[in-house]
């Protein structure tokens, strides 16, 4: 007895000792008041603050009430309790219905989507009344404004520049090119062309690139020839071309020769010229001009049928409206007649 005294003395006056004793009876008496004497009540609470797997069963009570009473706004609100996750605890309960029938899960389901749809022009109307909302509405309606202006502006300036759709006006040129008549070789006393080819470029047209296959009478490939658009003058669209580029392609002779036809206003501007020249020899479109092609097994007589030059704020001369172009094609043999063209030297 004496030696638990003094055990009992010598603890109390330990200081570790007493302050594991003091945090052992804190915790028991915290436990006792907490449990016991004063426990926590919940109240208020609401759904939102169940657990995930006890907001599922929530929600079945909810889909089972809905399904005997058809109460939609009922339905409605205890869905809302659920919080923004309640999409999600609904899709757990269709992939796991156990007992539920799947159809009261969709009547289910019908309902308070609609309710989800219906809610934002619920508030919308409700609010047309505010200060915000005015203001909303006016915002909305300058937008509109600006938008119908800058549509209306892009097509009258698509107008304004002459412009049709590429589609249209490739179109238009096919029309043009079919009412333009070849000439007769054959009535001259030349030898007749293997081929006449006519193309047409409208403006609009700015994927323009026309080629033709040269074949033999026996069917046999010779080369190509063609037109595409070389160059072209300001910016914006359509694009309004300055300089085109006529080709032929010798497929014996490995070979392609060019000739660049030009607009006045690019065949006498030194810097302009200076460049498309890289290209190919110049040549001054005219109504009627002539120029040659040739390799050593082919020849080509290219010919201005018709043209015209567009109107704008870009200078006189600088761009095409509209240009039709025959090609004939010759063999390169010295006997084909063609020597009795002159041609000039641009």
């Amino acid at each position: 007895m004496d030696t638990v005294r003094e055990y009992f003395k010598n603890g109390i006056n330990s200081p570790p000792i007493m302050a594991a004793v003091g945090l052992v009876v804190g915790i028991i008496l915290g436990l006792l008041y907490g449990w016991v004497i004063s426990p926590v009540e919940f109240v208020d609470g609401n759904v939102a603050q169940l657990r995930d797997d006890l907001k599922v069963e929530y929600l079945r009570m909810a889909i089972d009430s809905y399904a005997l009473n058809q109460d939609a706004s009922l339905a409605e609100a205890r869905y809302d309790q659920l919080g923004e996750n309640a999409s999600a605890y609904l899709s757990d309960i269709e992939f796991n219905p156990s007992s539920q029938l799947i159809s009261d899960i969709d009547s289910f389901r019908a309902v308070v989507e609609m309710s989800v749809i219906t809610e934002p022009l619920d508030d919308f109307v409700s609010t047309e009344e505010e200060t915000g909302s005015n203001l909303l509405k006016w915002a909305l309606l300058v937008t509109v404004i600006l938008a119908a202006a800058l549509v209306v502006r892009y097509f009258l300036g698509k107008r304004k520049a002459g412009g049709i759709s590429p589609k249209a006006a490739a179109n238009l040129a096919e029309e043009i090119t079919a009412k333009m008549d070849s000439p007769e070789y054959s009535q001259g006393g030349e030898a007749p062309p293997m081929h006449q080819f006519v193309t047409t470029y409208v403006l609009g047209d700015n994927l323009f690139d026309d080629s033709f296959s040269i074949e033999s009478a026996a069917g046999e490939f010779l080369g190509e020839c063609g037109v595409g658009i070389s160059e072209a003058i300001g910016v914006g669209e359509p694009k309004r071309v300055t300089a085109f580029e006529v080709w032929l392609f010798d497929q014996n002779d490995i070979k392609t020769v060019t000739k660049v036809l030009m607009s006045g206003h690019a065949f006498y501007d030194d810097v302009i010229r200076s460049e498309l020249e890289k290209k190919g020899e110049p040549v001054l479109a005219d109504p009627g001009v002539e120029f040659v092609l040739a390799t050593n097994n082919l020849q080509v007589i290219g010919r201005v049928m018709d043209m015209s030059y567009g109107e704008g704020p870009l200078p006189e001369e600088s761009f095409f409206e509209r240009l039709s172009i025959e090609l004939s094609v010759w063999p390169n043999d010295g006997v084909n007649g063609t020597e009795a063209f002159e041609f000039d030297e641009f």
